[in-house]
């Protein structure tokens, strides 16, 4: 059921993509299949007209790499702000500005694990578990490059 729904979903933004009014979109989806809306249609039937959209030049966009971590956007702070809220306040702030490229919750987490590594050990993997030392140790670190980049 859920490819059958993909399908759909990629037939319209064809549909979109190939700027079809309804009666030349009605008509090729009689011209393949035999039936002009794509609710009666199988799986079969639907794969065949977005083959057809293919060949008039539509092309599908390739999903998400798998092997590319999705960037996570930072957390609305819930309540009370704390160390953790300031430090994404200053991470989404330094992106803004321009003085970091990637201002995702995944590059910050890079980041606080590159800052909290010792010799022995891994660092912190996610900025909300640092420890108030550590969070201190962050905070300053960002705030001594954004002086760095204004000066």
């Amino acid at each position: 059921m859920q490819q059958r729904t993909r399908l759909i979903q990629l037939i319209h933004v064809g549909k979109r993509e190939l700027q079809l009014d309804d009666d030349t979109y009605r008509a090729l989806l009689k011209r393949e299949t035999g039936s002009d809306s794509c609710k009666a249609m199988g799986v079969e039937e639907l794969n065949k007209v977005l083959s057809a959209m293919e060949r008039q030049g539509f092309k599908r966009k390739k999903s998400n790499n798998p092997k590319q971590p999705k960037k996570r956007l930072s957390p609305k702070t819930q309540g009370k702000p704390d160390v953790t809220s300031k430090i994404r306040a200053l991470w989404i702030t330094m992106s803004k500005e321009g003085i970091i490229r990637d201002g995702s919750e995944t590059a910050l987490d890079a980041y606080v694990r590159r800052m909290t590594k010792s010799h022995d050990r891994k660092g912190v993997d996610h900025v909300g578990w640092c420890d108030d030392e550590q969070a201190l140790l962050i905070i300053e670190a960002l705030k001594l490059w954004v002086k760095r980049t204004r000066n």
